[in-house]
């Protein structure tokens, strides 16, 4: 049976974004202890269709649970949540200081207690402080098994979606009839019911999703975990959007390298971000880390690429967010420098 929308969900969990389509369970703010009892209790949920917030995913990692729930499901035919051992530690901090840095990195880097102050005081490592396990994930089949079946839902809540929508109906009018690229797209954007675009191209995983997307004027199928090239010619576009997915690139600087690419001088990027994920494909890193230090590496992705202006951050989240009521909503956004 469907679950279906609610403010509370099993033991407490808040239960978000059933559609009419089958789509992905979004499971979130509860404790780590209602997690694991969820995750024991429940293997067939914790599968390719739940959407966990970060911290309790990697809850469920840090307890094995993840890999119990794993083994049930995978005997019932479901979708490995992880195929593998247990989470990677970060690396050793002896040798080179980009070693060093790499182990301290993100977590020591943080500075400030505000999103706009993590980007703002940051020191920059000299060199990209990331090695290859942090862009593991814990299942590495073909992500076209994962994105095979449509999810006409959204994963993110409506305060999140609202929020969004308000920040690009503030930005989209300052580049008149512009072009706008939207990387990892699914069935909506959600950009703003005004148009003042001329018009909208996206890519994503699945076909039938981006169809189904009434913004977009043209759509390409593209895994960027495979193929980490965007198929439009150089200073194509004059915004290029992602919404809460850049957690699942594998390869996130040669794809942000390409956004620079396709973006005309002048012309501005913006990430968004929450605190959900569906755990199997999110990054190792993503996984470790919280809701700062999501900031802080959306920011280094743009920062590393080159050919922008410094990284900028700005927190829409609700009140309730603090609490655990409603999703965070973080943009990180860089402005192509002028040639």
């Amino acid at each position: 049976s469907l679950w279906q929308p609610s403010s509370s969900g099993a033991l407490g969990f808040s239960v978000l974004g059933r559609a009419p389509q089958p789509g992905p369970l979004v499971v979130g703010q509860g404790s780590a202890v209602q997690a694991a009892h969820l995750a024991a209790a429940a293997p067939d949920i914790i599968g390719s269709a739940a959407c966990l917030t970060a911290g309790a995913a990697a809850a469920l990692a840090a307890a094995g649970l993840l890999a119990a729930a794993t083994a049930v499901a995978g005997r019932r035919g479901r979708r490995s949540l992880r195929r593998g051992g247990s989470m990677a530690s970060p690396s050793s901090p002896r040798g080179s200081a980009s070693a060093v840095a790499r182990a301290a990195w993100p977590q020591s880097f943080v500075q400030g207690g505000s999103a706009e102050e993590v980007l703002q005081k940051v020191q920059w490592p000299q060199a990209w402080p990331y090695s290859a396990n942090d862009f593991t994930r814990q299942d590495e089949s073909d992500d076209l098994y994962f994105y095979n079946q449509p999810r006409l839902c959204t994963h993110v809540d409506d305060s999140f979606i609202g929020r969004l929508k308000t920040y690009y109906g503030r930005v989209f009018p300052q580049y008149p009839d512009a072009r706008i690229l939207d990387i990892c797209s699914s069935w909506i954007s959600h950009y703003p019911e005004e148009k003042t675009w001329s018009r909208v191209s996206i890519t994503g995983m699945n076909e039938y999703e981006l169809k189904e997307n009434k913004q977009a004027d043209d759509y390409t199928v593209r895994n960027l975990n495979v193929t980490p090239v965007l198929p439009y010619e150089d200073a194509s576009f004059d915004i290029v959007t992602c919404t809460v997915s850049m957690d699942y690139l594998n390869k996130p600087l040669e794809v942000t390298k390409e956004v620079v690419r396709v973006l005309k001088p002048g012309g501005t990027v913006i990430f968004s971000t929450s605190n959900r994920c569906f755990p199997s494909k999110a990054v190792n890193i993503w996984l470790k880390t919280g809701d700062m230090e999501h900031v802080l590496i959306y920011g280094s992705y743009l920062h590393y690429a080159g050919g922008l202006e410094p990284p900028e951050a700005v927190d829409l989240s609700p009140p309730m967010s603090r609490m655990g009521f409603a999703d965070p909503v973080l943009v990180i956004t860089a402005k192509k420098k002028a040639s």
